[in-house]
């Protein structure tokens, strides 16, 4: 009897053992279907088509590996939206294996993939208000997904017949600026709608040399890195169809003018309604005041002057026509200097071995170097001692013959060209890796780097660099074993090489250390990416400082 409970006993111990070793279930992946939240359409006319808008749901692949092999079906219910609105796929973006009733859309997907492009994860419809629907009547498209072995988050877009149309303001300051200075930015819009918006955004984008002067409790910024940064201020109120809306005069707004300026780009614009995003951060409150808005005491003019040619990104599903809810204006900083400062490494090795050089650029500020023309900013001019052949190069750079002159083959030249992009940040060098094999050690063999801007058959200085004496400076490659130079301890200015055949520079970005595209010079001590201007980061920007403002944001206009 003893020996059995013994072995009970030991097989009931065996079985906790196992069971706690065994490995838990794996979670099913879950993958998000995305979508705007809400949608306003144009009231239908008297006479004629009601105005159609495009709206987009995408699944996003969110799990381990890059693929779900499974088939999806995406159900887009029309059941709650029949009496406001009509809606049909897109025929410009077709999608296979979709079915069209009065109540829904049902589209097949085999499989989704991380990177997708084109419309492949994406189903795109066209909706407008129904004939019959009254100003301010509403309903619903409510979109959902399902496939085997995974989980799909659906996601439904509030339709509204009419709703806000804001038109913003011009503003008018001056054009060319000096570090230091602040000018007056009186925003004000208009709202020529047929809906009242309850709060609005305002957005300011700034290039690397401007700033926002003061600071509010319901704005929030988000700094682009070296770029720039983007400021939203949310405002909620009730702003009124008819009625144009200005700054109070308590909460102004000005724009500073840094060192940091050169040629340099505002973006403003005003968003009714933003959607928030949940997972934002909320911040905390710095100044104990907050940017208020009242009614403007005469009517915002009507102008297409500085209008941003691109629909307002986050304006475009709450406002009825977004082209008018942006504008740009641009720069110039009298007087901004920025020192360019050539950069050269020393590698050895034997005769026979393969070595790496970083060759390049930095920018020693103060002015953050960009041109909108899409011009390089400067060419790096560098020249290979001899004993040694180029076996690679960055992909911005081309090579030459000694005198500058064009040249076929590009590895093993005595020359290069390359193209220092359109953006340069402060602290940011700006180099490419050149491989080099030892072939001899030559006496005194040296090599340079100048940069400068460019010209036929080399560079010239740059007009905005008050320090020519680091713009060029030697390199060498140090032979184990035989004969080589010391490096000269001080760069040396020298005049351009002479002018020989034409050539141009390509007007390529820079590839920065945070993920650029390979071949391109690297910032190596800036965590810059070439983010174009305004971009805002889409949703993920904008729509996170809306719902952190909102947070804490209780007034109302």
């Amino acid at each position: 009897m003893d020996k059995r409970i013994s072995l009970l006993a030991a097989t009931g111990l065996a079985a906790l053992s196992l069971g706690a070793a065994a490995p838990a279930l794996a979670a099913e992946p879950v993958f998000p279907l995305g979508g705007p939240s809400a949608l306003v359409l144009q009231p239908a006319p008297d006479t004629g088509a009601s105005k159609e808008r495009s709206l987009r749901y995408e699944l996003a692949y969110v799990g381990p590996g890059n693929s779900f092999p499974g088939e999806f079906t995406v159900t887009v219910d029309l059941t709650k939206a029949a009496a406001v609105a009509s809606v049909r796929l897109d025929p410009a973006k077709p999608r296979p294996n979709c079915t069209t009733s009065a109540t829904a859309i049902i589209c097949k997907q085999q499989g989704l993939s991380v990177g997708t492009g084109g419309n492949g994860n994406s189903f795109d419809l066209l909706v407008s208000a129904a004939k019959d629907a009254k100003n301010g009547a509403s309903g619903e498209i409510a979109v959902t997904g399902r496939v085997a072995g995974a989980g799909v988050t659906p996601v439904t877009t509030k339709l509204t017949v009419g709703g806000p149309d804001l038109h913003l303001g011009e503003l008018k300051p001056k054009a060319e600026v000096t570090a230091g200075e602040q000018q007056d930015l009186p925003l004000a819009f208009a709202n020529r709608g047929t809906l009242p918006a309850r709060s609005v955004a305002l957005e300011l984008d700034t290039s690397a040399g401007l700033e926002p002067a003061e600071t509010y409790d319901n704005c929030r910024r988000q700094d682009h890195g070296g770029m720039g940064a983007t400021t939203v201020c949310l405002v909620e109120g009730e702003f009124l169809p008819g009625e144009s809306y200005q700054l109070a005069p308590d909460s102004p707004l000005h724009l500073k003018t840094t060192e940091r300026a050169y040629q340099d780009r505002l973006r403003y614009g005003v968003v009714p309604d933003p959607a928030p995003v949940k997972d934002a951060s909320e911040g905390k409150p710095a100044t104990g005041k907050k940017l208020k808005l009242v009614k403007a005491s005469a009517a915002v003019p009507v102008t297409d002057s500085n209008l941003d040619a691109r629909d307002a990104r986050h304006a475009e599903d709450t406002d009825l026509n977004p082209r008018d809810n942006e504008r740009t204006f641009e720069f110039t900083a009298k007087g901004a200097r920025a020192d360019f400062e050539a950069v050269t490494a020393s590698p050895s090795g034997k005769v026979g071995d393969t070595v790496v050089a970083e060759l390049g650029f930095r920018n020693k500020g103060p002015a953050v170097i960009s041109h909108r023309s899409g011009e390089s900013v400067a060419r790096t001019d560098i020249v290979m001692p001899a004993g040694v052949q180029v076996t690679d190069v960055p992909r911005n750079c081309r090579a030459v013959s000694a005198d500058g002159s064009d040249r076929t083959e590009q590895l093993g030249a005595p020359r290069y060209f390359c193209d220092g992009g359109t953006f340069a940040d402060v602290s940011g060098a700006y180099t490419g890796r050149f491989s080099m094999k030892i072939e001899k050690a030559v006496a005194d063999a040296k090599g340079s780097v100048t940069v400068g801007e460019p010209v036929t058959g080399g560079t010239k200085p740059l007009a905005f660099d008050p320090v020519g004496g680091n713009s060029k400076a030697v390199f060498v490659v140090e032979v184990k074993g035989g004969t080589s130079p010391s490096p000269s301890a001080s760069p040396s200015p020298s005049a351009s090489a002479s002018p020989s055949a034409s050539v141009s520079p390509s007007a390529s970005a820079f590839a920065s250390a945070a993920g650029g595209t390979g071949g391109n010079l690297a910032s190596t001590g800036s965590s810059v990416g070439p983010i174009a201007l305004g971009a805002l980061g889409a949703v993920a920007v904008g729509g996170a400082l809306y719902v952190g403002v909102r947070r804490r944001s209780g007034g109302h206009a």
